[in-house]
């Protein structure tokens, strides 16, 4: 797991290199090197934790032709390295990146076919004509990759903040940020605060052959598919029911715990992190739960729920309080850590996760991202499935923005609103989306929360906030093994009326406690409604952001709208949620 950056047909200096480097220095404190050549450099911050003594970036073949950095885990490397082996190929040590180079060499640009894990790859080919560049992403981007391509060249870093010392010149803010931001709870990926500065997309590879840039998205998944056993339940619920499913979660934990260090495991009080604590507490002795609580009594206190999972899966549970004094002091230092706006409350909590785990001394980190997308665990599922009119789209983007489409227009300027019915929303860009065509209307709002809602939202947080504490999240529910299952199995084990993540609670059964088992299901937040309440320390700090917010004076915002937001809220009407957004979009805004 690294920190990687580089440019490719652009003239710079070791100085942009250097920068670029030390931008990122928490996600990858362990060794800093870079390559360059004419016209590009690679570079790598690495966080060593497989194999510390091999691996080290970047990864160069022996006539010094291919070059690559790398940041993320490859969970099958070993069965890469006995592919190689049988090709002839040595590759010393026991480092997951060292078999990219030989891998590619061996199959080309269709390489990460064969990759099972999280990964952003850059790599430079030397070996006939002029040098060509290569960006990769994983099938559901876990690992983040922002860039700004030309036909002159590109730029690429892991985070924003290592990308600017790598442009000419400050780039502008893109004017469809902000509405991205508000339908999103996120700016999504294939955008960032800048115009002409993307996230590559899940699955999306970039080649730069020195006259242009070309993008590649992965083609939509073959329906037939999906509906391979849909004809035969019988055949679905022996290939694709709960049991092969546990199996399958076992199989795919076993393999990302192969590094000697410790582990953690994020330990919610709920269904997925219960399951995957278990199955961490079989496998190995040196597991520790982490669970985060909140000063004072709330209803979405899980405090006892985490314990009872923890005893379970017979590993200890560390506890770490959010106090509501440290909030203004929490908050803008998540917001830096973040680098891109978030308006999910509870990254707040995983801020605070990762910074006790790395304050214990642990680098590695387990999540149940990822499982609800997958198998169909929240509740606007099936709300989604109920509807019977044609209107229900709108109302499940509704669900998914800060606050209703309407709502959040209503805060802009006419300007904006000019602006952007001119130019396209980005709800009418997330409908385009949403409305492409899939098996049933369960696997197209699966489809749509898995590619565009996960990576952005819930899988940038993880990625930014883990790393700025130099911790690793491992997410096995986004393996693409489970991915595929997902996929194959049918609507009914996943959604079957108002039981959701049917076939996951089945799976897990034996692997969680009975009070996890019967219990309804709450969500990883925090109280932003109990904090956000007049007379706190929050509120003092939100009112105080949101007095002359920049936001008003860029354009895209109306003052008094603002204004009555913070009132309204003042006098007993709730706006914590949306207080707590637009106080999240003010500290991030450039």
């Amino acid at each position: 797991m690294c920190r990687i950056y580089g440019y490719f047909g652009l003239d710079l200096g070791v100085d942009a290199l250097d920068a670029a480097r030390d931008a990122q220095l928490p996600g990858g404190p362990d060794q800093q090197r870079h390559v360059r050549g004419e016209h590009w450099g690679l570079g790598c911050n690495r966080l060593s934790i497989q194999d510390p003594d091999h691996g080290r970036q970047p990864f160069t073949n022996a006539d010094a032709t291919v070059h690559a950095v790398f940041n993320g885990e490859i969970y099958n490397f070993r069965a890469i390295r006995e592919e190689l082996a049988r090709h002839g190929v040595h590759v010393e040590g026991d480092s997951d990146g060292s078999v990219l180079v030989p891998y590619y060499e061996l199959h080309g640009d269709r390489f990460v076919d064969r990759l099972e894990g999280m990964y952003a790859i850059a790599l430079v080919d030397r070996r006939t004509g002029p040098p060509r560049l290569g960006l990769w992403c994983d099938p559901l981007a876990v690992k983040s990759l922002y860039y700004a391509a030309t036909d002159r060249g590109v730029a690429f870093s892991s985070e924003l903040s290592g990308l600017a010392p790598l442009l000419r010149r400050p780039p502008a803010v893109d004017e469809l940020a902000v509405d991205h931001y508000m339908n999103w709870q996120c700016l999504p990926d294939g955008s960032s605060w800048y115009a002409g500065v993307s996230s590559l997309r899940p699955g999306e590879h970039l080649v730069h052959d020195g006259r242009a840039a070309r993008r590649a998205l992965p083609g939509d998944p073959d329906p037939r598919e999906a509906d391979a056993y849909a004809v035969d339940p019988g055949a679905a619920d022996a290939e694709h029911g709960p049991a092969r499913l546990t199996a399958l979660l076992a199989g795919e934990v076993a393999r990302m715990t192969l590094q000697e260090a410790p582990v953690a495991v994020q330990v919610s009080g709920g269904l997925d992190s219960a399951v995957l604590a278990t199955l961490l507490g079989r496998l190995r002795p040196d597991v520790t739960g982490f669970h985060v609580t909140h000063e004072g009594r709330h209803d979405s206190d899980e405090e006892h729920y985490a314990r009872r999972a923890a005893a379970h899966a017979g590993i200890p549970l560390d506890v770490v309080e959010i106090r509501e004094a440290e909030l203004p002091t929490l908050v803008p230092e998540m917001v830096r850590a973040l680098g891109a706006p978030n308006a999910t409350p509870h990254a707040l909590s995983a801020y605070v996760l990762f910074r006790r785990i790395a304050g214990r001394g642990l680098r590695v980190c387990f999540t149940g991202d990822g499982a609800d997308e997958q198998f169909g665990g929240y509740r606007r599922y099936t709300t989604a499935l109920a509807a019977t009119d044609g209107a229900w789209r709108r109302r499940y983007l509704d669900r998914l923005s800060l606050v209703p489409e309407a709502e959040y227009r209503g805060l802009y300027t006419p300007e904006y609103r000019a602006l952007l019915d001119a130019r396209g929303s980005s709800r009418q860009r997330s409908l385009e989306l949403l409305e492409r065509p899939a098996p049933s209307r369960l696997e197209q709002v699966l489809a749509f929360d898995r590619l565009h809602k996960l990576p952005g939202l819930n899988l940038r947080k993880l990625d930014h906030l883990a790393m700025a504490h130099a911790v690793e999240g491992r997410v096995p529910y986004c393996q693409p093994a489970v991915t595929r299952f997902a996929r194959r199995t049918r609507d009914a084990w996943k959604v079957d009326g108002p039981r959701r993540k049917r076939i996951l609670w089945d799976a897990g059964a034996p692997l969680v406690p009975e009070a996890v088992r019967t219990r309804d299901k709450q969500p990883f937040t925090f109280p932003v409604r109990a904090f956000m309440a007049p007379g706190t320390a929050l509120w003092d700090f939100a009112a105080a952001t949101l007095a002359r917010p920049r936001l008003c004076a860029a354009g895209f915002l109306d003052a008094a709208a603002v204004r009555a937001v913070l009132t309204e809220h003042g006098r007993g009407r709730d706006h914590a949620r949306l207080l707590w957004g637009l106080m999240v979009l003010e500290l991030s805004l450039p």
